[in-house]
């Protein structure tokens, strides 16, 4: 996103145009600074010209002038100031905001695609780099616009000589500078990238401790991290180079300047073009002109080198929304594409519905199925069979590339994605629990549910007993991922969370997988309660849990290879029957090796 493109869709922009009121305020008070000095130096040079021709000159007749110009100097810099923070401060908690509901709006598809690491970067550090951009680089270009434009009028006024000497050279230093530009910004990108991936290799590092430990790894993570925490310090050794250089040729093109001018006005007073009470007066304005003027192309080096980290967070905005309807409910009555006789109970509708993550890759191919209300089905097949797509879709994830899923008779396209999703609670292998209470924990199932129902919920999720008897009861903290119990004890907590929330469909992601023989009993035992009168969807990982299901469908390569009950696909003697004999068998060799 560049120029013109860049100011017309930047969110960035539009949170400083939002505030821009503050913004103008704070550039008529540099005006009136700049003024202030101008008029100042001005009653200066004037009383040096009075006392030159012979005049006599009381210092009380402008003395008081001067203190009052001194005391609006004060004041015009402490408010500009003022105002100067506000804006910075309110497009800043602007922004941030902003970039907060987008994270809650974005596609799943970008948190697949983008590394944990680069995302809470890009949400943390880039975004606090906004504030030296608004609090250093805006309010330092205002003003020394203001000043510059400010002081040129007033020299050209004194002599348009002056003035064509002094500007003659900006289109030099504004060549430089874009040059320095391109090289700083280049190396400011890298920079912000170089860091992602050390925040990628400490958070692994972090998370898995327990792995990185068991298996002596300390030392390959040590060396990934140095090399590269390296390359960070070397590109950082190259920018501070270019930065130290550019400042050595900023001290030189502020003391041309000063140079050149101060001789040429020496010049014009014994051509008698100027007074030397204008001479004086110039000397004085010149110092800050020259720090103005030169101070403008080398602020937006700063600036432009912030930007990169700007633009890093405008990724975030510009990504597209979560797709998401308006419709709150299903459609009453007739289920398209359904039977006559079913029209009132299927749930759940899949018609020739593909889908891929890639391009050219179905994941899903033409797959059709329907689950009619308070039924119990299951998918099973092999790893990378789309099992675990089907849930993705069926919870708004991802939209399906070809075809059409229903929910209560809608177009799931139709559906607000919240709405549609109060209707579905989810119990996943992968339970992940927040860092704060077991009873806030489960309060996540359904946030207006009083401590009553919340100890309901865990009594059905078999996990009551195991709560009380800790020291802090349900105000017992879990820890990171709820690292502080056992998995089982995490699982039973999810299971708690969906009794809570009592959607009419319950989606269950291998819930058992992992779990040893006694703690799985009893997520069974949770898991028969929380599915009375309801819909049941389930990816099966031991098919011993899934007998009872209504209906089982098995997926190979994308499609629906079998389906059936349980007893139906064992009397076929097909793919079901084979991976069920295996099971059996690797539970009979692992009962002989404990005997």
């Amino acid at each position: 996103m560049k120029g013109r493109e860049f100011m017309k869709r930047s969110y960035f922009v539009r949170c400083c145009l939002k505030y821009g009121g503050y913004f103008v305020a704070e550039l008529i008070l540099a005006y009136i600074l700049a003024r202030v000095v101008v008029q100042g130096n001005t009653i200066i040079g004037d009383a040096i010209d009075d006392m030159l021709a012979g005049e006599t000159v009381n210092p009380g007749a402008f003395m008081g002038v001067l203190l009052g110009l001194t005391a609006a100097g004060f004041a015009a810099a402490f408010f500009k100031s003022i105002f100067a923070s506000w804006f910075s401060i309110k497009v800043q908690a602007a922004y941030k905001n902003m970039v907060a509901r987008k994270l809650y709006r974005l596609e799943y598809r970008y948190f697949d695609q983008n590394g944990s690491a680069s995302v809470i970067n890009k949400v943390n550090t880039d975004i606090a780099e906004t504030d030296n951009l608004l609090s250093q680089n805006v309010p330092e270009i205002c003003t020394n616009l203001v000043a510059m434009i400010t002081y040129a009028v007033y020299i050209g006024q004194i002599n348009l000589g002056l003035l064509f000497l002094m500007l003659i050279c900006y289109p030099f230093i504004f060549w430089f500078t874009n040059k320095v530009v391109k090289k700083i910004q280049s190396l400011r990108k890298v920079f912000r990238q170089k860091s992602d991936i050390i925040t990628e290799i400490s958070q692994d590092c972090v998370s898995g401790i327990l792995v990185l430990r068991a298996f002596g790894a300390e030392d390959y993570f040590q060396e990934k991290l140095n090399a590269a925490a390296d390359d960070l310090v070397a590109n950082e050794a190259k920018r501070v180079r270019i930065t130290n250089n550019v400042l050595i040729i900023r001290r030189l093109l502020q003391w041309m300047p000063n140079i050149i001018c101060a001789v040429y006005a020496y010049v014009m007073v014994l051509q008698g073009n100027i007074s030397l009470g204008e001479l004086v007066v110039f000397l004085m304005i010149l110092q800050r002109f020259v720090d103005a003027f030169v101070g403008v192309p080398f602020n937006l080096v700063d600036a432009r080198e912030c930007m990169v980290c700007v633009g890093r967070v405008e990724e975030i905005l510009t990504q597209p929304d979560e797709p998401s309807g308006t419709a709150m409910e299903g459609v009453a009555g007739k289920v398209t594409g359904a039977d006559e006789e079913t029209e009132d109970e299927t749930v759940i509708s899949f018609r020739n519905v593909s889908f891929s993550y890639v391009d050219g890759k179905e994941v899903l191919k033409q797959l059709s199925f329907r689950i009619k209300e308070n039924t119990s089905v299951a998918f099973v097949g092999d790893s990378g069979g789309g099992k675990s797509t089907i849930f993705h879709l069926l919870c708004g994830f991802y939209q399906p590339d070809m075809g059409t899923y229903e929910l209560f008779g809608r177009d799931f396209k139709e559906w607000n994605a919240e709405a549609a999703r109060e209707h579905m609670a989810l119990v996943s292998q992968n339970v992940f629990l927040f860092p704060t209470t077991i009873r806030e924990n489960v309060r996540y199932g359904n946030f207006d549910a009083t401590d009553e129902e919340i100890v309901e919920a865990c009594k059905n999720a078999r996990i009551h007993d195991f709560i009380m008897g800790l020291p802090e009861g349900y105000d017992s903290i879990v820890g990171e991922r709820g690292i502080l119990l056992s998995g089982g004890e995490r699982q039973r907590i999810s299971i708690a969370r969906a009794f809570l929330k009592n959607a009419p469909i319950l989606l269950l992601d291998e819930p058992t997988s992992a779990i040893d023989v006694e703690t799985e009993k009893l997520i069974q035992e949770a898991l028969e309660g929380l599915s009375d009168n309801r819909t049941c969807i389930t990816i099966a990982h031991r098919l011993s849990t899934i007998q009872n299901a209504d209906e089982i469908m098995v997926l190979k390569d994308g499609i629906i290879a079998e389906k059936g009950t349980h007893k139906e696909l064992l009397d076929k003697g097909g793919i079901y029957s084979a991976m069920y004999g295996k099971e059996e068998k690797e539970v009979q060799d692992e009962a002989v090796e404990h005997i």
